[in-house]
């Protein structure tokens, strides 16, 4: 029953990770939090499976493992989501600059933050006029920049930004 209980709470966090992926445009990385998810549910089958074949002490410490990373990645997964998904971010983004929803190119672009590695930012495309603006939110502050400036360089772009807000 008890490793029922572990499989089931462990699917149940991957599908809850699955969901939430989209709406912030896969930051933080869902990847980086179903691995050890994945893992428990691997683990706890395999006790299911022999239970006799491992000591009693070995086992137990796996099932406290288990459960420590069945706490744990949600509370981490929470702790790291910005408080903006895309779609708020973007009607956001209308509302200040008095865009159109229409006037945002489709799909979901993410672009690495400068300050910090493990932070990303939104990446708006915006056609205004005949030219394209693009515009970077920043997904924790809800603050944004407009991009003035896009220089390739190696397959690398390069981006001066200047600030709107």
């Amino acid at each position: 029953m008890v490793y029922f209980i572990l499989v089931l709470v462990a699917a149940i966090e991957v599908i809850v990770l699955l969901i939430n992926r989209p709406v912030f445009a896969n930051i933080p990385y869902v990847q980086v939090y179903i691995v050890p998810l994945l893992v428990v549910i691997v683990i706890t089958m395999l006790l299911s499976r022999n239970p006799k074949r491992f000591m009693r002490w070995f086992k137990q410490g796996l099932i406290t493992i288990s459960v420590v990373v069945l706490v744990f990645v949600p509370v981490l997964y929470a702790k790291n989501l910005p408080l903006y998904g895309y779609n708020e971010a973007k009607k956001m983004l209308a509302q200040r600059e008095q865009l159109l929803l229409s006037q945002f190119q489709k799909g979901k672009y993410v672009y690495p933050a400068k300050d910090s590695p493990k932070k990303y930012r939104y990446l708006f495309k915006v056609n205004r006029g005949n030219g394209m603006l693009e515009y970077v939110f920043d997904p924790y502050t809800g603050g944004y920049e407009v991009v003035t400036d896009v220089i390739k360089n190696k397959g690398l772009a390069y981006l001066k930004l200047s600030l709107l807000i």
